[in-house]
Formats: C-alpha cells, structure tokens, sequence
C-alpha cells in the first residue's frame, strides 16, 4: 500500500461532487436527490451532480460509472466526491480502475475527502489501496435526501439534522473527532422514499437500545472494515484487501434482498463473519466495532445478532488466540441516523470506559 494520504478539510465555498458509481437511482427520486443538493447548498458549497444518465445495459452502465469517477476525481476545483447511495455492482468496475494507471496518478496528486456506505465499501477499498484515507458516511439517498424539519429545534434532534453534523464534523474540523456520538433515537423502518419517491414523510423514531460489548478489553488501532456482506466479496480482490493486523474492524449488515425492511438473515450474517474469520481478518485484529443492524428491533432478535458474534468469536480457537474488545451496537452503516468513520483513522476502544474514540487528525487543516 502507498503512503496514507489525508485530505485537506472542507474549506467553505467549496465544491462537492455527487456521483453513483453502484446503483443508479438519481432519475427515479428526483425529490430526495433536490432535497440533498439544497441541504448542501444552504451550508455554503457549490455541487455538481456527475451522471450521465440511465444506463442501457451492462456494459453501458460500466462505461458511465466509470467516466463519472474519472471525471470527479481529474476535475482540481472538486474538494469532496460523495456518493450518493451504495448497490450491489461496484465491483464490476474494479478491473478498469485498478489498470488506470493515470487516474492512480491523479488520485494522488489531488486528494479529495470521499464519503459512502454499503456498497461504496468497495471504493473505499480501492481508494485506500492507493494510500487515500476516506470516509464511512452517510449518502444522499437517502440520509441526506430526507425531508428537513422546518423548526430548528425539530431539524436538530432529527436522523438528518444527526448525520449532517457528524458527517460536515469529519469532513471540515482537523482536530481529532473524539468520542462517537450515539444518538438516543433511531429508524426502525426503511426510507419511505424507496416506495413512494415523492414522499415528505420523516422517519418515525425510537428509543436507541445503546451500545453492549460482548468482550471486554481495551485496544487500539487503525479503522477498517464496512458493509459485511461486501467486505467478504472484496476480500477475495488481493490488489485492494488490506493488512488486517492491528486493525479495529468494523462492519455493518444492511436490509435483506427483498426490500421489504427486514435486516439481513441470521445465516447470512453467521456465514459471512465465518468468512472474514477463515480470511484470516481477525487473527491479529486489535479490536471489532459492529453496527446496529437494521431490521433487528426487538431485544430478541438483537440478543439473536449478538450471539452469532459471540458464538463465532468469543468461543473456540480466536477466544484463546486473540481476544479482542467487541462494541454492538453503534450507529454505523444501515441505520437511521449514522455517524461518520474515517478509514485507517486511529481509534481507541475501552469497555471499563465504555468509551470508542478517534484520537488522531483525520483531515488537514
């Protein structure tokens, strides 16, 4: 891997690039995406919206999303490229930016902050194989795109009035982030704007169970990880998978395939962490954080969740070997509201504190 690189803070006036490089939903929720580009202006930046359109085909669909990454990432008056949701086919474009040569040249010479989730997992991959350090944040779709709250007070104890000032927190202050918020409230129903795009309603909020560690212990180390279920299919790309040692890892699971907002199966979820286990992710792991995962709402199921963890973990060969902290619970990835982790940023986890904190930089002032 090449020198880590940090970008420069968001400066104010600045521009923001909005791209898709997965799915490609910006003509069907035109609603969500004017929302999101307004939420972004009203703070001062200028942005461009780089799409070329719907996609005819594969091939088609290839050729765009990878014009509009090269256009994002050549274009020196573009501070930040945001993505604007994640999907399930960026990785058809990895082949093409690995042989890219002059873009890795590009990238390097004109660091840019680069937010996503989910899927965009395998961008931040590729990024960071180039030394970039990127952002686990929220996207327009639809965390940004959601409806605003005309009273102050309402938009500041909203998801988005949450995710926009933890995302705008990492993106414009050079000092370390500290401790990671946790909002009191959370989501438990899928974006209604996924259904019905023209819809203004906010999401309906409930009380946030908190965190849990399912070990204790104290550890530090570099960030990596993202959406679960991408992760394993990336760790089989040996240009961009990354030295795991010392790592706190963390990842996240999003809704299952049919959309009808129900989290991922347990046995998807069991398989999967069995994966990263026989990857050998976790054989020097310095610590795991695991997000929220959507669909789980009752304590039933949570307990369900966290004993996948501890059954594939906390028993057998890794308890003895390697036994590192393990946070559940905290608002990253698939949940409403999100807050943003910086990759390879240094963290710090504490179970007699309760505490996971960023303790270093990770933008230049």
């Amino acid at each position: 891997m090449s020198p880590t690189m940090i970008p420069r803070a968001l400066q104010p006036g600045a521009k923001i690039a909005l791209i898709s490089p997965s799915a490609r939903l910006n003509h069907e929720i035109p609603a969500a995406l004017a929302r999101g580009v307004d939420l972004i202006s009203s703070r001062g930046y200028q942005v461009v919206e780089i799409y070329h359109g719907p996609d005819t085909g594969v091939q088609s669909g290839i050729a765009n999303r990878l014009a509009e990454l090269r256009a994002a990432f050549s274009d020196p008056s573009v501070s930040v490229v945001w993505a604007t949701i994640g999907g399930s086919t960026f990785t058809e474009l990895l082949p093409a930016l690995l042989a890219d040569t002059e873009l890795h040249e590009v990238i390097r010479a004109h660091p840019k902050i680069v937010v996503g989730y989910s899927d965009i997992t395998g961008l931040h991959w590729f990024l960071y194989s180039l030394g970039l350090r990127t952002f686990y944040g929220p996207g327009i779709f639809p965390e940004l795109g959601e409806p605003r709250a005309a009273e102050k007070e309402a938009y500041e104890t909203s998801a988005l009035g949450f995710c926009v000032q933890h995302v705008f927190r990492a993106m414009t202050d050079p000092t370390p982030i500290g401790a990671i918020a946790r909002s009191p409230t959370y989501a438990p129903n899928p974006a209604r704007i996924f259904t019905d795009p023209d819809s203004t309603e906010r999401p309906r909020l409930v009380p946030n169970p908190g965190w849990t560690w399912l070990r204790s212990g104290k550890a530090q180390g570099r960030l990596f990880g993202g959406c679960l279920t991408v992760m394993v299919r990336l760790g089989g790309v040996r240009a961009i998978a990354p030295d795991w040692k010392g790592r706190i890892v963390f990842l996240e699971t999003a809704m299952a395939d049919n959309d009808e907002g129900k989290g991922n199966p347990l046995f998807r979820v069991q398989a999967a962490v069995a994966d990263l286990i026989a990857q050998g992710v976790f054989e020097e792991a310095a610590g795991l954080v695991v997000g929220r995962p959507f669909g789980y709402n009752t304590a039933e199921m949570r307990e369900s969740y966290m004993q996948v963890i501890r059954d594939l973990l906390c028993e057998g060969r890794l308890a003895s070997t390697n036994a590192f902290p393990i946070l559940f619970g905290v608002d990253i990835g698939h949940t409403t509201p999100m807050v943003t982790l910086p990759y390879d940023g240094l963290a710090v986890l504490d179970s007699e504190r309760d505490e996971f904190a960023i303790i270093e930089s990770v933008v230049q002032a």
